[in-house]
């Protein structure tokens, strides 16, 4: 959602900027840089504009980044935030296409004082960044309001910037496009045009209210993704908008644009624009389902496939027989007949869950001795540790996309999905949920004796006693958000959650 929010979000802003101009403080600005206060000199007026136009691209990442911040800060659910969001967004639209007076209006300008009293480059700077704040000065469409209330409820400050810096672009582009030019007769037109056309102010309203719309169907749908999440099910996956998982004893199931649909199979896989899934003894790979001609590939004799992962060029499968030995291996999709051998294990559970991502594969193999996350190049064969440990701490279900890791990390305390980068060991990676262990630690001393000063091992989240209820099982990685199942003492009741990556 991420991406098509950012990018209509953008354009509406930089709409929303422009409508600006129609603003006193924007006639000031042409007048204030345009005459370079009396000073003929070309190098003040150009000095002037770039430090307006640093002031505004700042004042709006400031703004509007700031709100996204504040939102990320506060959480919240994503299935409640985005439809008010949407409704906000479709509100503003309605009003600015009608051409509803401002409400609230911001009734306050620029001080003049400064450019009086400031080197000039220096006071279109400030000037700039009171514009670019959005709310310090008269505010012109209603969409910037709603952009305001789409980067806090977006949950993500790199979307409030992106929105921040649109807007900001927005207020400087008229100033930048008529004060340079005003000394001529072009440019002295321009700003009469500008002066007694407020038809062109309605028409950049207008074209507010079209960007909104844009922002409210891709809320719209981001919250019908969120309130369509399954209970009863596990093992997701995500590809764009669409997003699959296994339920707990029964068929796949695959959602896309709001429309969830029962698969022909079992265990379904998204990546690189195709979808797989396990049929009888067969596993079927299609572009898109319901799919005319689908392409099935032999699965393994002797054994039953438990996990897919897909990509456009290949599908990686793990099986188990039925003395626990389990395989990881991928086949390629162009030549069926051409299969990598990945991994394999004697003991039940040791290799995790795959992922895909185009031609790399990441995956989790844990044994007595250490717990590992394994990233392979299935078209070179290279081979890389993301993450190790010694025993005591387990890695596991690991998702890649966009350059960035989800995996989950516990240990005697905690359970923690986790964010970051491959590579740097894990140093700086960001807790996106953190869940307490459902291992049961040991007070330390018999209860009815002395305690003298012996208690369990210190832990942040938990004291000693029985542990946590819920595990956490299988993710996936989208553009905006993590999936992961959440399974309590009775395995039927897993269900899967969406986490905000903010």
């Amino acid at each position: 959602m991420l991406i098509p929010l950012a990018a209509a979000g953008a354009l509406t802003a930089v709409l929303a900027g422009i409508a600006g101009a129609w603003s006193p403080c924007g006639f000031s600005m042409v007048d204030t840089i345009g005459t370079a206060m009396g000073d003929a000199r070309r190098a003040v007026m150009g000095l002037a504009s770039v430090t307006f136009t640093i002031g505004a691209l700042a004042g709006g990442a400031a703004t509007f980044g700031g709100l996204a911040a504040l939102g990320s800060l506060l959480g919240g659910s994503a299935g409640v935030r985005d439809p008010l969001a949407c409704a906000l967004a479709l509100a503003a639209a309605i009003a600015d296409w009608r051409g509803l007076r401002i409400a609230p209006q911001i009734r306050r300008q620029v001080p003049e004082r400064w450019r009086w009293i400031m080197p000039l480059p220096l006071a279109c700077g400030l000037y700039g960044l009171l514009l670019g704040l959005g709310f310090t000065t008269f505010v012109l469409s209603f969409a910037v309001w709603a952009l305001a209330g789409i980067s806090f409820a977006g949950d993500s400050v790199a979307l409030g910037i992106v929105i921040g810096i649109a807007f900001g672009l927005g207020r400087a582009l008229p100033v930048l496009w008529i004060a340079p030019r005003l000394a001529s007769e072009p440019g002295k037109l321009a700003l009469e045009r500008l002066a007694v056309e407020p038809r062109l102010w309605l028409g950049l309203r207008r074209l507010d209210a079209i960007g909104l719309s844009a922002c409210a169907v891709v809320l719209g749908s981001a919250a019908a993704l969120a309130a369509s999440l399954p209970t009863f099910a596990t093992d997701p996956t995500v590809d764009g908008p669409s997003l699959a998982w296994q339920q707990a004893g029964g068929h796949g199931w695959l959602l896309s644009h709001s429309h969830a649909q029962r698969l022909p199979g079992r265990l379904p896989a998204l990546g690189g624009g195709r979808i797989a899934w396990v049929s009888g003894e067969k596993l079927v790979v299609a572009a898109r389902f319901p799919a005319l001609t689908p392409q099935r590939i032999a699965g393994p004799r002797g054994a039953v496939v438990d996990a897919l992962a897909v990509s456009a060029h290949w599908l990686v499968v793990r099986d188990a027989s039925n003395s626990g030995i389990a395989n990881l291996f991928a086949i390629s999709l162009r030549k069926p007949s051409r299969r990598l051998y990945l991994q394999g294990s004697a003991i039940p559970g040791s290799i995790g869950r795959p992922a895909l991502a185009g031609s790399t594969v990441v995956y989790a193999f844990s044994d007595a001795r250490r717990s590992t996350l394994y990233e392979v190049n299935l078209a070179t064969g290279a081979r890389s540790v993301l993450r190790q440990a010694n025993a005591n701490i387990l890695y596991a279900n690991p998702a890649l996309l966009g350059g960035r890791l989800l995996y989950e990390r516990s240990d005697r305390c905690s359970q923690q999905l986790l964010l970051g980068s491959p590579s740097g060991g894990g140093a700086k990676d960001r807790a996106l949920l953190t869940l307490p262990s459902t291992v049961s630690r040991d007070p330390g001393y018999e209860p009815g004796y002395v305690e003298n000063y012996n208690a369990a091992s210190g832990c942040p989240n938990r004291k000693a006693g029985p542990g946590g209820t819920l595990t956490l099982g299988a993710t996936a990685l989208g553009t905006v958000a993590a999936y992961v199942s959440e399974s309590p003492a009775d395995p039927a009741q897993t269900r899967i959650v969406t986490v905000a990556l903010g």
